[in-house]
């Protein structure tokens, strides 16, 4: 007779099992997993059509001084007559794009003269012209 004492083994937790599963769970979750993210706000997003072919459309380029002059094509017109002009150029295509080159000393009120003419003659797709890069300066 073996009397003598054994010395009790400590139960072990087999690991690398379990460290298997949770793997396979976070590949599952990973893939599941939606990325897009979706804003906090109700909305309903525009839907984009494809261009008709044909010529594009020029842009309507209007020039802006720093004392509020202003030019469409390179002909001079008083704020005033400026409206007109853009009725006039939105009677023909009213979905024309306005380029605005302003001057970066004009002051905003000449600005949004422009952008109020604009809107006044029905035309709202509006792009500032802008330099980038280093050579564009900066203070």
């Amino acid at each position: 007779m073996n009397f003598r004492r054994r010395i009790p083994e400590e139960p072990e937790i087999n690991v690398i099992s379990m460290v298997d599963i949770v793997l396979v769970m976070l590949l599952f979750f990973m893939v599941t997993t939606s990325f897009v993210q979706r804003s906090h706000l109700s909305m309903q997003l525009p839907h984009a059509q494809q261009a008709a072919a044909g010529e594009p459309k020029t842009p309507i380029v209007i020039d802006l001084s720093a004392s509020g002059q202003v030019s469409i094509g390179h002909r001079n017109v008083s704020m005033g007559q400026l409206a007109r002009q853009l009725k006039l150029l939105a009677g023909r295509d009213p979905k024309r794009v306005i380029v605005l080159r302003a001057d970066r000393n004009a002051t905003q009120q000449y600005v949004i003269d422009v952008l109020d003419a604009a809107q006044e003659a029905g035309l709202t797709r509006i792009s500032f012209a802008t330099l980038s890069g280093p050579a564009a300066g900066g203070h």
